[in-house]
């Protein structure tokens, strides 16, 4: 019974080593009355849920020789990283370094998609407006503007194997790979170019 207790805890370290911070185990109890006959060959564990770090887990374990299996119930309890907000962000702003932190919470408090690294959330655009120590998630952020409206871009249009620049004004706001209309100051015409970089945009 010692070896099925180990065997779970072990797979359990491993599983929540470097994810979840302050991690507890509580293992189901083995009934005084099971006996189960020594095994000839390496127990198995199967994971029923090998994606899941937290909360309630079944295992199975199984014994080729002789045959049998058991079934084991644990719990994990702890912390797990995620990124707040330090202060209140507006609509549309753009997240600066100093907006957000990580930190452990109690894996109750955290949302799903929830970030766990702050670097994933500077330099994002907040959809709406971020209250202070309000954990990030992905649906509340959107790519950076790379073009900005009434702003000049550069116009890259390519002739064969042949580049050929000029310059425009924007006429809306643009994320990497958005087409927007802009205007090339040469010609007055409007054309529709794909944001490739800052405050450029290549017109297929």
């Amino acid at each position: 019974m010692q070896a099925l207790y180990d065997m779970v805890l072990n797979h359990l370290k491993q599983k929540t080593d470097q994810k979840v911070h302050n991690a507890t185990f509580d293992i189901m109890e083995f009934s005084d009355r099971l006996r189960l006959s020594r095994c000839q060959e390496p127990l198995e564990l199967e994971d029923k849920a090998p994606g899941k770090i937290y909360g309630r887990m079944t295992f199975k374990l199984q014994c080729p020789n002789p045959e049998w299996k058991i079934f084991v119930t644990a719990t994990v309890e702890g912390d797990l990283p995620v990124v707040i907000s330090t202060k209140g962000i507006l609509k549309q702003a753009v997240i600066q370094p100093g907006d957000v932190k990580r930190v452990f919470m109690p894996y109750q408090k955290v949302r799903r998609g929830a970030l766990i690294d702050a670097e994933r959330a500077v330099g994002m655009r907040a959809k709406r407006a971020i209250p202070p120590n309000t954990i990030l998630t992905v649906r509340q952020l959107q790519p950076p503007y790379l073009v900005f409206e009434d702003n000049n871009v550069t116009i890259i249009t390519r002739v064969g194997h042949i580049k050929v620049k000029s310059i425009g004004v924007a006429l809306k706001n643009g994320v990497k790979n958005q087409q927007i209309p802009v205007r090339n100051l040469s010609s007055k015409k409007v054309v529709k170019g794909i944001v490739i970089a800052p405050n450029t945009v290549e017109v297929p």
